[in-house]
Order: C-alpha cells, then sequence, then structure tokens
C-alpha cells in the first residue's frame, strides 16, 4: 500500500510540475486577488473598529463572520495564508492586492505600531477568533520590542496558530544597504530562520519563505571574499538543521556569483538552497487519534518528500517551483539518463556534497581531500563547468584546511599550525590563502594574545608541510 501511495504522490507532483511550467494560472490569480482585497478590508476594518466599539459589540459579528468565509475560500487555494505588507503595498502569499486609487485601506498603518508588517496565518480562524486578533492588535503597543510583546500575547490568548512578521519596505534601485549586524550574526539569524521553518514543516505548517529571502539578501550584503563564517562546522551550535543548510546556502551563492547568475536568481538560489532538505521534516506514519508522530523518511525518499510539501501552497511565482526542483533533484547526478537536473539543484548537489563530505558527521575528510576528491566527478556526479567555478573559488586549500606550514623567522625556521580562512583572492595566489593561527611550533594552543593572527601566505616566505585531518 506504501508503494501504491509513493507512486501516486510522485505522479501527483509531476503533474503539478508540469502545470507549474506553463507559468501564472491567470484564473486562480484573479480569484486570489478578489477574494484576498476582501480580506484584507475586513481585517483593517476589524481592527479600525476596536478604536470606536469593545469587542463585545454586535458591530463585530457580521464582518468577523465574513472574514470567516472569506478565509475559508483562500485557506482551500493557498494553504497557509501569508499577508505581507510592504509601505501602502500589500500582498497575499506571492500576489499583490490591488486597491482603487485614492482607497483609505492602509493595513501597514494598523500593524505599525507593534512593528508587524504582515501575519502568517495557519488555519482558518473562527468569528471569535478574529475578533480576538483585532483585539490584540487594539492594545497599546510595549514600548521596548513591541512585536516580541504582541506575540507573547497572542501565545497568552491561544492565537498560536498566527505568526507575526517583521517590518518590510522596498529597496531603491542601487541604494547602498546599511548593515548594522555583523556576518557572524546574519549567519546564527540565517540558521535559526531554518530551524523554524523546519519546525512549522513538521507541525504541517507551511513556512514563510520571505523571511528566509531576507536572510539571503543578509548574507550577501554582509559576505566578501574574504568572508568565510558559516563555510565551516561549527560544532558548538545549538541549531538543528539550519547550520547545514547555512553552510550549503552560502557555497551555493559563491558558486552562483562566479557562475555569474542575476541577482535575483542568486537570491532564488539562496532560499531554494535553505529549503533543499526539508523532506526531512516530513513525518510518515503519523496519526494524530492514536498519538503517534510519525518518523522522517528515509535518505531514500526525502527529496519527494520535500517537493510535496513545498508544493503544498499553490502558488503562481517561479521561485516556488525552483525551491521544490531542487528538493526532489539535488541528489542527482549530472549525467543521468533521465535528463540533467534543474540548474539549482546541480549548484545545491556541489555545495551539499562538499559540506556533507567534510563534516565529522559525514566521513570527516578534509576540505582539501573533499574537494579533490569531488573534482574527480566533475562531468558525471557533477556539472563540469559549475564544478570549474567551485574549484576556483576555494583555490587548493579551502577555508577550514589545517595546514602545517614551516615559516622562517629570524630567530629560526618554526613550524606552524595554520587554518586555512580565505577563498581564492587570485589566480596567482590560488594555493597561498589567508591563515589563522592555530598552534605554536610546540603543539600548544596559542595564548589569546596570537590565537586567531592573520598570516597572508601570498606575503610571507614559508613552505607548506602537508595537510592535516585534525587538530
Amino acid at each position: 500500500m506504501e508503494e501504491v501511495n509513493l507512486d501516486e504522490s510522485q505522479e501527483a507532483l509531476g503533474k503539478a510540475l508540469e502545470r507549474a511550467k506553463m507559468g501564472e494560472d491567470q484564473d486562480l490569480a484573479g480569484r486570489i486577488r478578489t477574494a484576498g482585497e476582501r480580506l484584507v478590508r475586513l481585517l483593517f476594518g476589524l481592527i479600525k473598529l476596536t478604536e470606536i466599539h469593545e469587542l463585545t459589540n454586535d458591530a463585530f459579528i457580521k464582518p468577523s463572520e465574513e472574514f470567516n468565509k472569506v478565509m475559508e475560500t483562500v485557506y482551500d487555494l493557498l494553504g497557509a495564508v501569508h499577508i505581507v505588507t510592504v509601505e501602502d503595498q500589500v500582498f497575499l502569499n506571492d500576489i499583490r492586492i490591488r486597491f482603487g486609487r485614492g482607497d483609505s485601506v492602509s493595513l501597514s498603518s494598523a500593524l505599525a505600531p507593534h512593528q508587524v508588517g504582515g501575519m502568517s496565518f495557519h488555519k482558518v480562524p473562527s468569528a471569535e477568533e478574529i475578533r480576538k486578533i483585532a483585539g490584540l492588535f487594539a492594545s497599546d503597543p510595549a514600548e521596548v520590542a513591541p512585536r516580541a510583546a504582541l506575540i507573547e500575547l497572542f501565545t497568552e490568548n491561544t492565537v498560536e496558530f498566527v505568526d507575526l512578521m517583521g517590518v518590510y519596505r522596498f529597496r531603491i534601485s542601487g541604494e547602498a544597504m546599511v548593515v548594522e549586524k555583523d556576518s557572524a550574526q546574519v549567519s546564527q539569524r540565517a540558521a535559526s530562520l531554518v530551524d523554524e521553518a523546519w519546525d512549522n514543516l513538521s507541525a504541517d505548517r507551511t513556512p514563510n519563505p520571505l523571511p528566509l529571502r531576507r536572510a539571503v539578501a543578509d548574507i550577501l550584503e554582509t559576505s566578501d571574499e574574504a568572508d568565510v563564517g558559516g563555510l565551516v562546522e561549527d560544532p558548538n551550535s545549538n541549531n538543528k538543521y539550519g547550520d547545514h543548510a547555512l553552510q550549503v546556502t552560502k557555497l551555493s551563492l559563491l558558486i552562483a556569483k562566479e557562475a555569474g547568475l542575476s541577482e535575483e536568481n542568486i537570491q532564488d538560489l539562496g532560499v531554494a538552497s535553505m529549503f533543499h532538505d526539508m523532506g526531512y521534516a516530513a513525518r510518515e506514519g503519523a496519526d494524530p487519534k492514536k498519538g503517534e508522530p510519525g518518523f522522517a523518511p528515509p535518505f531514500e525518499r526525502h527529496c519527494t518528500a520535500g517537493a510535496r510539501m513545498l508544493l503544498k501552497q499553490r502558488g503562481f511565482n517561479q521561485a516556488k517551483i525552483h525551491r521544490a526542483l531542487t528538493a526532489l533533484e539535488h541528489h542527482s547526478d549530472y549525467n543521468q539518463s533521465s535528463g540533467k537536473p534543474a540548474l539549482f539543484a546541480r549548484v545545491v548537489r556541489i555545495a551539499e556534497d562538499f559540506s556533507n563530505m567534510s563534516s565529522r558527521r559525514g566521513g570527516g575528510l578534509t576540505p582539501h581531500d573533499t574537494l579533490a576528491r569531488m573534482a574527480a566527478g566533475s562531468g558525471t556526479r557533477y556539472d563540469p563547468i559549475l564544478m570549474q567555478a567551485f574549484v576556483n573559488l576555494m583555490g587548493k586549500y579551502p577555508p577550514g584546511t589545517l595546514l602545517d606550514v614551516e615559516i622562517p623567522l629570524s630567530i629560526g625556521t618554526y613550524t606552524f599550525v595554520l587554518m586555512s580562512s580565505s577563498l581564492t583572492r587570485s589566480p596567482e595566489a590560488f594555493d597561498l590563502p589567508l591563515c589563522r593561527l592555530i598552534q605554536l611550533p610546540d603543539g600548544i594552543d596559542c595564548p589569546p594574545s596570537y590565537a586567531g593572527k592573520v598570516i597572508d601566505l601570498a606575503k610571507r616566505p614559508h613552505t607548506i608541510l602537508g595537510v592535516r585531518s585534525q587538530i
């Protein structure tokens, strides 16, 4: 029976992908825009109604019941519903909701006092629940961290099926982005968002890709060729799944930039990379009635499971299809008989194999040995052009490689343990990375005053004696 169900699911997935490739379903988009406009008007009206009436007033009955009915229609079409405001515009999932010129609906202004820019509904709220939501927005915003305080109120009032998003704005073309967070903070936030998306999928809730897209934009803004944060495994991290996804994402973004993909495609790839292993969030054999939580699918089925989960929320843009294809094909060989995988899947295949093979859990090869082994699969397992771009980026000694380096000093020649910590900066520096000092010649870890000291092998006489597997 399980075999039949899997075949049926794969057939349904294939049909969904074919339909998606044909472009936007104009009829469905039109229905979403019509229902979405009504939904936004009702939500805005209910929040504004709290300014003149108590929640117990009968004036709330009709709009609350109508909101419930319209939401049922929209939820049936889309699955989870994400209402996002960006300045004076409103988007319902991937569709912009248009209002008449001079229209007085300004949902963003109603949400802004709590520093909220949107809401994700993971079930259809009853008339009573939507009235409760409107009342919570009518409460006085906290002076410190108002959105966090409102989230706490939602939890206290058992409205945990609604997620509250931060405020978004449009970025002006050519605008210089002022980034207040450093790359380590950005990476930590991105890894946490992946864990959150994974938890949502495990609970059969469709995650909102918009925060992940913003995280990808932050990664791109805070990264340069000398920044390798997140490319090396951190054994002390508390993120369950996010660190692996982050490493794969960063490597994928590097390959994409080297290959010359457009900015829009690079961002789409980043989000697809973060979702690539989400199939493991599926729960096979789950039976809530019997209290059986189910189990994650085995390796052979996680790709299909991931694509199915990502296609649950019906949408209209190619980014969603890229995510589904990446989840479906990211373990496929480049020269497979059924045809080449999608471009994003070919990029992620390289990034994930490097991450897995060089991790402690996946075999613990050194980054140097991992790259050498993968290079041998160029043209068979991996896209040869993308693989060459990856090799050019990583250099002979990829970030994280431990080197025994002999360095002449005025008092004599000594051997130090260095860790490669840069990508290739130029063709001439392919095998001359920036390194950080790890151990002194006597094998003792560096004292704080020397730990992490940067040594540029392109500027200092040296002899590389060999590559270490570990300290």
